[in-house]
């Protein structure tokens, strides 16, 4: 295995995936866009849960008269309060109840479905920047190797041994690996910056991966279809609102039925006309009843509408899980493409180098020409390039395979 040397600055600070998923997560604005959602969803379950209990109001009326006629106090005053219960109301007041409190679930799994998106976009930005990071280094130390083999044609060339052929092969294909170095540099920077913008890091104080795309992951298992499911909040949250449909039914029936309410109250005045400054408390109580009759077939209509959306939902819910089937197998298939890839690749490594070796030691014998040298180095580099691209594939179908199986 090649080793790397450090390419990060004393200013900047390693951090490992764990700690980078955190950072990441603690700076997200898409989460604490869907955990704002999940609060205003159980503040509205709390507020639809007072429309069940009884209400105290009170109305106050004060008077002044413009003409005041003999005996008659100019001021007269009014204070009612009053409690006020809503005894039946269709079942809206608690079908209202029920289906926020059943959204404020369902805004609960949202949030931790996003938090499992923002997870996997950590991951992706990581292991993306560690490739990018290995690949700058292995297109300097390509560099480096060519520059090495040019010091020895040119020396060849002056004593006479080699033909000016030799040498400008050799000036092409380090100006081709110089550019080359250029755009690894260029993709470097690119993913240094989406990975720092996602926790929130400007790139010049940023923090760079501690570990490396050329590491060991552990493949996770296979998971059944029913645990999957159980996992995914975002399904989850479909079965949710497919009761708070449900609920809707209810809701859309409610309005024509009868409605049935109780208060009691009193009332603090002066007497009519004012006259003494008397004043008078008379209490009162009463039922009040509604009843609807006629509507030109409109509760049919809304339970109609209302069943509609039963079966909107459901069928979202069917899609879903039509999708994270599809997910679940083209992500496994990933993983065990890419890890054959990888397994391959890795079998490479040696060959190719020990190949470049007996390539370079042939050619300062005498024993192969230049064009086998450049060969060997550029089989080196693509050895090396695939190795890393199949290893990069592995870290990210595992991260997308624990995506969609919501397994962290």
């Amino acid at each position: 295995m090649l080793c790397f040397s450090a390419l990060a600055s004393y200013a900047q600070t390693r951090l490992s995936v764990e700690e980078y998923r955190r950072a990441v997560v603690e700076y997200s604005h898409t989460l604490r866009t869907a955990r704002a959602t999940a609060i205003a969803a159980d503040e509205q379950a709390a507020l639809s849960y007072t429309g069940l209990l009884p209400r105290l109001d009170a109305s106050g009326r004060f008077e002044v008269a413009l003409r005041q006629y003999d005996g008659v106090k100019p001021f007269s005053f009014a204070l009612q309060p009053l409690v006020v219960q809503t005894i039946y109301a269709g079942g809206a007041r608690r079908a209202a109840y029920e289906s926020d409190r059943v959204g404020a679930d369902a805004a609960l799994c949202d949030e931790l479905f996003t938090q499992v998106e923002v997870v996997y976009a950590a991951d992706d930005a990581y292991w993306n920047l560690a490739a990018a990071r290995d690949r700058l280094r292995i297109t300097e130390r390509y560099v480096d190797i060519i520059r090495s083999l040019k010091r020895v044609v040119d020396a060849r060339f002056e004593n006479g041994y080699i033909s000016r052929s030799d040498v400008l092969m050799t000036d092409t294909r380090l100006s081709e690996a110089e550019y080359g170095l250029v755009a690894a540099d260029q993709s470097y920077q690119v993913a240094l910056h989406n990975f720092n913008v996602l926790m929130g890091v400007e790139q010049a104080a940023g923090n760079v991966p501690a570990d490396s795309v050329m590491m060991t992951i552990e493949v996770p298992r296979r998971m059944a279809l029913d645990e999957i499911l159980d996992r995914r909040s975002d399904y989850l949250a479909s079965l949710l609102r497919i009761d708070q449909a449900v609920i809707g039914v209810r809701s859309a029936r409610a309005p024509y039925l009868p409605q049935i309410g109780a208060g009691i109250g009193a009332t603090w005045n002066t007497r009519t006309p004012n006259t003494h400054w008397h004043t008078t408390i008379d209490g009162s109580a009463y039922v009040s009843v509604d009843v609807p009759i006629f509507g030109w077939g409109a509760r049919r209509r809304s339970e109609a509408i209302a069943r509609q959306r039963v079966v909107v939902q459901e069928s979202q819910r069917d899609q879903l899980r039509d999708q994270i089937i599809r997910d679940e197998t083209d992500a496994w298939s990933s993983i065990e493409n890419s890890l054959s890839q990888s397994l391959a690749s890795r079998r490479n490594l040696d060959i190719a180098r020990e190949n470049l070796e007996l390539s370079t030691y042939s050619y300062n014998e005498g024993q192969l020409t230049i064009l086998d040298v450049l060969s060997a180095q550029l089989s080196w580099l693509q050895v090396y390039e695939n190795a890393l691209e199949a290893a990069l594939n592995l870290h990210l179908a595992v991260a997308d395979y624990r995506r969609v199986t919501s397994s962290e």
